[in-house]
């Protein structure tokens, strides 16, 4: 006894004739099953449902593979040229809505009479929630320098910080080392913005430096006053959303903006190689 419960492979055998041998009395006719049979049986039938469910799922796999019709081979062309179909729609509507986005944009720089501009696309983006620094595939190849101003349809969008062959990097103006000279609209008082730090992580500026006692409401609008050099004179950069006073003696207002660009969302922008019509005019 002692030599079959180590030959292991005999025991195996033996134990599986005598569930198949269980399994055959289980199985055969009506009659009543013995306490013997039934504990068995309960152990076996779990397997026997598995065993029926693979072996269905088998005949169906060859079923479907040596009975397939005519109209099932049609039916599942149709199936990969309908994919197709949607596939080549969906592109259309992007390439529809980036055709809108460029129009919009050419739109503006005629409006503002820019002489010379690139237009380019957002090809990647620096880690947060909205584009602080980001990189278009506009380069030197195509006239792009550093402290080029960067302009949407929407707006100010920042200026190029870094240029390549054919790429080029730009910071945004709501970042926290952006700064740009800004006059508002409204009452003509100059000041400058610049990024600041959300804890909610929406996009805000800074307009700093007014003139003290400047007639500033929520609302009003904000745009570059051309001082400084890079940026052009009038492009949208936000509007008014909330206002604080500084104390009497210290010349200065702040107020924070909502640019008027979607930085979450932003794909194309338009580089100034160029100085404005307005800018040549007036130049002797």
């Amino acid at each position: 006894m002692r030599g079959l419960f180590k030959n292991k492979p005999l025991l195996i055998l033996l134990i599986a004739a005598l569930l198949l041998g269980v399994l055959a009395l289980v199985t055969s006719g009506n009659r009543t099953a013995t306490w013997v049979e039934s504990a068995v049986g309960t152990v076996a039938t779990p397997v026997q449902g598995f065993a029926s469910r693979a072996s269905s799922a088998i005949a169906g796999f060859f079923q479907r593979i040596f009975k397939t019709t005519d109209a099932d081979k049609e039916n599942e062309q149709l199936k990969v040229k309908l994919a197709q179909y949607e596939q080549i729609e969906q592109k259309l509507e992007e390439a529809r809505q980036e055709n809108e986005r460029l129009r919009a944009l050419l739109n503006y720089a005629e409006a503002q009479d820019f002489a010379s501009f690139v237009t380019a696309r957002v090809i990647a983006k620096d880690q947060g929630v909205w584009f602080n620094v980001f990189t278009i595939n506009a380069g030197r190849k195509q006239g792009v320098e550093e402290d080029m101003p960067v302009i949407s349809a929407e707006g100010l969008v920042g200026r190029v910080t870094e240029v390549g062959a054919t790429w080029s990097k730009v910071t945004a103006i709501v970042d926290t080392l952006s700064a740009a000279s800004v006059m508002v609209e409204r009452t003509r008082d100059n000041g400058m913005v610049r990024g600041i730090l959300s804890g909610d992580g929406s996009e805000r500026m800074e307009l700093y430096y007014l003139p003290a006692g400047s007639d500033l409401v929520p609302g009003d609008v904000i745009v570059t006053n051309g001082l400084g050099g890079i940026f052009p004179k009038g492009v949208m950069v936000g509007t008014v959303i909330e206002v604080s006073r500084q104390s009497a003696d210290i010349e200065a207002g702040n107020a924070i903006l909502e640019p008027a660009v979607d930085f979450r969302h932003i794909e194309e922008v338009m580089v100034l190689i160029g100085p404005s019509a307005e800018a040549e005019e007036g130049t002797p």
